[in-house]
């Protein structure tokens, strides 16, 4: 298993399958090389609307990091 070089947290637009809308969260872009960069909500976050977890939310749209 490869390790990972950087951890950097994004802001996103992401879709939450259980109430079908589109709200913000916090994605984590996973660095194991200079070619595979994967993009995932970060554990643990809650649909704003309707509170289920956003672990299998598809990424909409990254907007920016998260401090800036």
């Amino acid at each position: 298993m490869a390790t990972l070089l950087e951890n950097k947290v994004l802001h996103a637009h992401v879709y939450c399958p259980m109430c079908t809308h589109t709200v913000e969260a916090e994605v984590v872009q996973l660095t194991d090389s200079a070619w595979n960069r994967k993009l995932k909500v970060a554990p643990g976050q809650k649909c704003r609307r309707c509170a289920t977890l956003l672990d299998a939310a598809y990424i909409l749209d990254v907007i920016g990091p998260l401090n800036g």
